[in-house]
């Protein structure tokens, strides 16, 4: 009888914590899920540390500055002859692509 009694204990203990696991695993996802369609893409640009690159493209972002993607629109060497000209040229592209990317609603995060 005893051994009854502390399988049927047992059996609702765990049932008790898979429900819990469920519903934290829910949650969790959902405000995942949130972050992401409330994520935008933006321009941004960045070194690259020990290859004198400049690069300049969009990030999907949310409002936690996590980044969901990425998109790449050039990479400058720093020594390129004109940077400047390649600079604004690209980070025009950048903003051109981050306004199409963030009128198609809901954005894109397979990446």
């Amino acid at each position: 009888m005893r051994i009854i009694a502390f399988l049927a204990v047992l059996l609702v203990v765990l049932a008790a914590v898979a429900l819990i696991g469920a519903v934290l695993t829910a949650g969790a996802r959902r405000r995942r899920q949130a972050a992401q369609v409330s994520a935008r893409w933006t321009v941004r640009h960045y070194a690259i540390p020990g290859r004198g690159h400049t690069v300049v493209g969009v990030s999907l972002t949310d409002a936690d500055g996590r980044i969901h993607g990425e998109n790449v629109v050039a990479r400058i060497p720093d020594g390129a002859p004109d940077w400047q000209r390649d600079f604004v040229a690209a980070r025009q592209e950048a903003e051109e692509r981050a306004f199409h990317l963030n009128s198609d609603r809901p954005p894109m995060l397979g990446s």
